[in-house]
């Protein structure tokens, strides 16, 4: 992973804001950008600790890794994710009002979130994540950070909670995508928790070439993996949950960011 952030992705992030072109076009259709106050804070207020589950559910043995690296698993993953995450943070804040209500997917130690939680000064952003030692991570890095308009609750993204029905502006995941059991069921569920007109980002590995390159990598590699999806199975995947928009962006070489829009 580093080897490639050092020889391919930083490289390539240097010559793309230099306004050379590195990516593929854009693929299917855009959210469009919608002009209205975010929905501001509200779980930030109600959840002071943690939300954690009371028992495992039938995918905690894919995040029993997770569990144990959750202290280190930040620094491992930060010089691949940052470039990655750092060209998908334009893309995100095209949707993000100031007070907008934020889901963050598959938060893990919580880096990306802390992110997000400044740009939405005026509203919120919840981290979710199956692995317990994830989201207590998280919660005291946020903290730690003097970080206050967040939120953190352990829930299988495919069963999330009735109380985020329609709760979300817009709801991102950051390299978790492929950690997904049940895409299908994900993608339905984060449906339910937008607001009308609210967006989904996957930021994922995406072209062909790439995830037939690194899948064995990956599989032998990545704790959790399940598989990746191409740009086009996306955008099948999110109009066959119900999205009215979906389109892929990508933004380095191998990665990118599908996109849906909740229908108005």
């Amino acid at each position: 992973m580093w080897s490639y952030a050092a020889t391919v992705l930083r490289p390539a992030q240097l010559l793309k804001h230099a306004g050379l072109p590195v990516v593929a076009p854009p693929l299917g259709e855009m959210p469009e950008r919608l002009t209205r106050r975010g929905l501001g804070p509200k779980f930030s207020r109600g959840y002071r600790a943690p939300a954690l589950l009371p028992h495992e559910t039938e995918h905690a043995h894919l995040v029993e890794e997770f569990d144990h690296m959750s202290e280190v698993y930040a620094e491992f993953v930060q010089p691949f994710s940052r470039p990655i995450f750092e060209e998908a943070t334009s893309v995100l804040a095209t949707y993000l009002p100031p007070a907008a209500r934020v889901l963050d997917a598959g938060c893990g130690p919580g880096r990306e979130l802390q992110r997000i939680a400044r740009l939405v000064a005026d509203g919120e952003i919840v981290g979710i994540d199956l692995s317990r030692g994830m989201v207590l991570s998280a919660h005291r890095a946020a903290r730690a950070h003097g970080i206050r308009n967040c939120a953190f609750v352990q829930c299988d993204v495919g069963k999330l909670p009735d109380a985020f029905t329609g709760e979300f502006d817009l709801i991102y995941s950051c390299l978790a995508h492929h950690h997904y059991p049940e895409p299908q069921q994900a993608t339905r569920a984060i449906l339910r928790c937008l607001r009308p007109g609210g967006v989904y980002c996957v930021i994922d590995p995406g072209p062909r070439w790439f995830n037939e390159m690194s899948a064995p990598l990956a599989k032998w590699a990545d704790p959790g993996w399940i598989g990746f999806h191409t740009p086009e199975e996306f955008c099948v995947l999110f109009r066959r949950a119900g999205f009215a928009r979906a389109g892929w962006l990508e933004l380095l070489p191998g990665f990118g960011a599908a996109l849906g829009q909740k229908p108005t």
